[in-house]
Parts: structure tokens; sequence; C-alpha cells
């Protein structure tokens, strides 16, 4: 099942203003929701959980001790083809 990543412009400036070491591990945090359908259990993230205050569908995790990401789950049908969507709301 394909998964897509995508940003809000929130999320958007929150990446740009990560340090590259930063960057790097979102980028890892990216690859690993691609290949779980957006939820990357048991891969050793730290305080990765769902965020129920948020959403229903919301998921967060640590990517440094300061720095956080949370992101939506969002499926959708293409025809036969079901669509994981992750989109990250907030990096920072």
């Amino acid at each position: 099942m394909p998964t897509i990543i995508q940003y809000n412009k929130k999320a958007a400036k929150g990446r740009e203003k990560l340090t590259e070491d930063e960057r790097s591990i979102l980028e890892v945090l990216e690859q690993d929701l691609r290949e779980t359908a957006g939820k990357p259990l048991g891969r050793g993230w730290a305080s990765l959980g769902p965020v129920r205050q948020y959403a229903s569908n919301a998921w967060h995790c640590h990517l440094t001790r300061n720095k956080v990401a949370v992101w939506l789950i969002l499926e959708e049908q293409d025809g036969s083809t079901r669509i994981v969507l992750c989109r990250f709301e907030f990096v920072g």
C-alpha cells in the first residue's frame, strides 16, 4: 500500500529551521512512515505515540530531545488501491 508524505505550511517552515542533523533524522522518520503506513511502532523512536488531544488520527515522536514531529494519518481510496497519506502538522 503506497504511503505519501506531505507537509502543511507550518510544518514546512519548521522543517526549514532544523539543523542538518535534525533534518536527516526527519528523513529517516519519513522512510519509516512509508514502510509502516504511518505507524513505525517498535522501531526505536523516542516517545512515539498517538496525540488524542489533537486528533484521533494524530501521532508524534521526538526527533531529538527538544524537537518534535506531529503528523496525521489519512487514508484515501484510489480505485481499488488504498493510499495512506501522512501529513506533518508540526515540526520543531
